[in-house]
């Protein structure tokens, strides 16, 4: 598109920037499945306030702790009820990636070294307890995850926010409205990694915590959001009601009801009889039926990405050609055409979308069986070899796994890679992943990826194995691990942006230590009658903007 078409455009838009524009116009290059154009201006809708909006979701939370938890199923029913100190504005769906907007704190600073942050805190704000947010609580939040000698120190907490906490040494309340926070070292992307999924470092209250003990928080959570808990019936539902001395705007309904409903036909059942009022992850070959009978259907370039962890300490998995093999051996256009039905597209990076060092036209491979069986045969593998993969049978993000398994299992075959696939219920399959993959194990599946760089760093530092993190594979490298320690420290974006790229192509093309297949273009269906939703690029929502009609 050129400068005078994009000039038109922005000023068609006013509040889409040239550089969300520009980002987004590049990210829809990948593939017209993926395609996110600047949308229409709707005529203005009067939202009905009042009523139920049910989510069939398609698997179970974890515990409603925000502090101690992880997988998006969970943040989609946190995120409700819980609020950070910034958050990222979901609001919008016409961005490349969803802005930082202040939330608990109403502005702060970032000292020039990069070791310590200010932030001026929001009044007049209740917990759903009735008890004050205020810099004292905020310090107790803190606490709770990073001081290993307060009182109210939470071990859990500690494990799942360490990617937040491990560099911060203080937290101090200047006054009652102000709040200081150091850190032992730079961390550039600390912002945007507040705003993840996986043990979220929300402000939960004091009161309840000292009421409840800390394993007992996520039994009767308490927090400041838009909506307040009312029941969890573990394996069925969980129930939130619309929380009415919320400080911000109220929310449109009353309550909101998750679902769990595990299998994908079940979903869509339950959204055609209107059980339900939405779905993510319908089966793909259902959704041209589903937008027929004039169901709605969202999608965006959320940061996902389907991947598996390649076991490093596997006999056939250390030699690198087997691994470059297995990068050329699956077809994965074909794949994301004729199984998922367009609704995701080929992946070839361990960069996310919605990422600033995301490249859409990064492709170190490209499906090749003839070179692979050479690579194999090279590595003294040609007659083959058998291994097993792990993967779930449902879960956050997690499309249709064991269909997409099966569909690798069958391209791998055609090279002389013979897969037994072990699958697992969610929860158990989490679990799995903090042992690590063991010898003859050659790859773990997960369907993840967030709007910060730093989430490479998760996935890749050699000190992050499975003992201390989610490296699954015993993926190490000290170049990388010294990549990674300079980009956490860059303050400037575009380098940074330029260091992790560098990271991501050692990942991919020298050492092939992980297996990306698709990136999901997060389809949401809804109702007719559900008005007012927004389809983030991002793995969760907010529920407080949509509204049912009758």
């Amino acid at each position: 598109m050129d400068a005078e078409k994009i000039d038109l455009m922005l000023r068609m838009f006013p509040d889409v920037s040239r550089r969300d524009f520009l980002r987004t116009a590049a990210a829809g290059a990948a593939g017209a499945a993926g395609t996110l154009a600047v949308p229409k201006r709707a005529r203005a809708q009067t939202p009905k306030k009042g009523g139920t909006l049910v989510y069939g979701m398609e698997g179970p939370s974890d515990i409603l702790d925000p502090q101690a938890t992880g997988c998006w199923l969970t943040y989609r029913v946190t995120f409700q009820m819980f609020e950070g100190l910034l958050a990222e504005d979901l609001t919008r769906a016409d961005v490349a990636i969803p802005k930082v907007v202040p939330k608990l704190a109403e502005s702060y600073t970032l000292s020039k070294d990069g070791l310590s942050r200010t932030f001026k805190l929001r009044k007049d704000v209740k917990f759903h307890d009735g008890t004050p947010f205020n810099a004292q609580a905020a310090v107790f939040s803190w606490e709770r995850m990073f001081k290993k000698d307060a009182p109210h120190f939470y071990p859990r907490a500690n494990s799942y926010t360490n990617y937040v906490v491990e560099y911060i040494t203080g937290v101090e309340a200047v006054d009652d409205y102000t709040l200081k926070m150091t850190f032992s070292k730079p961390y550039a992307e600390w912002e945007r990694m507040t705003l993840q999924s996986w043990g979220e470092p929300m402000m939960i209250s004091p009161a309840q915590v000292k009421k409840t003990g800390n394993e007992k928080f996520a039994d009767a959570p308490v927090g400041t959001g838009p909506f307040k808990f009312v029941e969890n019936v573990p394996g069925d539902r969980i129930v939130l009601e619309r929380f009415k001395e919320y400080w911000g705007p109220q929310a449109n309904v009353d309550k909101l009801v998750f679902r769990r409903l595990d299998d994908p036909a079940a979903r869509v059942a339950a959204l055609r009889t209107g059980e339900v009022d939405f779905i993510l992850a319908p089966p793909p070959d259902e959704v041209d039926a589903l937008k027929k009978d004039k169901f709605q259907v969202l999608q965006s370039n959320a940061p996902h990405i389907w991947y598996w962890h390649l076991n490093m300490k596997d006999e056939r998995f250390k030699d690198v050609r087997v691994r470059k093999a297995l990068q050329m051996a699956v077809d994965k256009d074909k794949m994301c055409k004729e199984l998922l039905r367009g609704t995701a597209r080929p992946a070839w990076s361990m960069i996310s979308p919605a990422t600033a060092a995301y490249d859409p036209k990064y492709k170190p491979y490209s499906y090749d069986p003839e070179k692979a069986k050479a690579l194999l045969k090279d590595a003294g593998v040609g007659n083959g070899f058998e291994t097993v993969f792990w993967t779930s049978t449902s879960g956050s993000g997690q499309m249709i796994p064991v269909a997409m398994a099966e569909w690798i299992q069958r391209d791998l075959a055609k090279v002389g890679i013979r897969v037994k696939l072990e699958t697992f219920d969610w929860i158990t399959y989490l679990s799995k992943m903090f042992q690590g993959l063991r010898p003859g194990h050659g790859a773990y599946q997960l369907s993840w990826g967030m709007t910060t760089n730093f989430w490479i760093d998760i996935v890749a530092r050699s000190s992050r194995q499975p003992d201390k993190g989610v490296n699954v594979g015993w993926y190490a490298n000290p170049k990388v691990d010294g990549l990674l320690d300079t980009a956490r420290g860059e303050l400037d974006e575009k380098k940074r942006t330029a260091v992790y790229r560098q990271i991501d192509k050692i990942i991919m093309e020298e050492d092939a230590a992980f297996f990306p297949i698709c990136n999901d273009l997060n389809l949401v269906v809804l109702s007719p009658k559900v008005k007012g939703f927004v389809n983030p690029p991002e793995e969760w929502f907010q529920l407080w903007t949509p509204w049912v009609e009758a």
